[in-house]
């Protein structure tokens, strides 16, 4: 008799990258979950997405390719700047390789879901955990002390990374580069030796946000009353339209702000999650959580 329920499934957080000044290379891994597996068979409907995730797998282990039920389950919104797409990329390779009886393979998760993200921030925080510099042949890794939350701020609105690149400009003045890179290196010391009061005020970019701000009406000013209200610092997660902070203190308060300005800005719905970061990244559970 057939099971009801697949043997198995895996469990990819959500992530923020950039967190400001460190584009393409900063990302974090945050406790909100999606939940995926597979069956074997043909999906109910088309679904080009994972169709094409499913045909890198097979190419990539050399296997003939076979057919399969997408099965999603969690809380991370889709189009969001929350990292949504690699959690089904890393958590369809992962269900792949289990129902092939692999063990996980980390560092080739990384590099065949990277290809297929396009960018490695995302994927590298959803897979390790915790804070990550993505760069060279492996990626840095600093665990994040609970007592740091990020204040996510999200807007009923979808957002495309592909729009959201075709906004930034080929080159950039020296003086910006300069700026990020300075904010990038406070950022890092900080979360390396989790002293992260240190990072206050370090969170401005010059590199991506001015140019997709059009994207996200009221980001600016909700960047600024959450630093108003306490905040270490708040950003554009990933491109958008989420807004996120950082802080130690006071997450309601900054989270109101931030829903006030985005609202008043003429965006509905605006949901605020107050998170913790997740420091184990991909992992394989025998059954859902309760409640998923």
């Amino acid at each position: 008799m057939k099971s009801s329920q697949p043997p198995f499934w895996i469990r990819v957080p959500a992530s923020t990258a950039n967190l400001g000044p460190g584009f393409d290379t900063f990302g974090l891994a945050l406790n909100l979950y999606n939940y995926i597996s597979i069956e074997p068979g043909n999906p109910t409907t088309p679904d080009p997405f994972a169709t094409k995730i499913i045909e890198a797998y097979h190419q990539a282990r050399a296997l003939p390719y076979k057919n399969y039920r997408l099965l999603v389950r969690g809380s991370v919104p889709s189009s969001r700047g929350l990292g949504s797409s690699a959690t089904i990329r890393i958590g369809l390779l992962a269900a792949l390789d289990k129902f092939y009886r692999r063990s996980l393979d980390l560092p080739w998760l990384i590099e065949t879901a990277t290809t297929l993200e396009g960018h490695p921030d995302n994927v590298t925080a959803a897979t390790l955990g915790g804070f990550v510099i993505c760069g060279g042949k492996k990626a840095a890794k600093a665990k994040v002390s609970s007592r740091l939350k990020l204040i996510a701020a999200i807007p009923k609105l979808e957002t495309s990374t592909q729009t959201a690149r075709s906004l930034l400009p080929a080159n950039v003045p020296f003086q910006d580069a300069v700026t990020n890179l300075r904010n990038a290196s406070r950022i890092t010391a900080a979360f390396l030796q989790q002293k992260y009061e240190e990072a206050t005020g370090a969170f401005l970019d010059r590199l991506h946000q001015p140019y997709r701000a059009s994207l996200v009406p009221g980001l600016e000013d909700a960047i600024a009353q959450a630093g108003r209200f306490g905040a270490m610092g708040a950003f554009l997660s990933g491109a958008g339209p989420t807004v996120m902070a950082l802080a130690l203190k006071s997450e309601k308060s900054i989270g109101q702000a931030m829903r006030d300005s985005l609202e008043k800005a003429g965006l509905e719905s605006v949901q605020i999650k107050v998170l913790s970061a997740d420091n184990e990244g991909v992992k394989v559970l025998r059954s859902l959580p309760k409640g998923i």
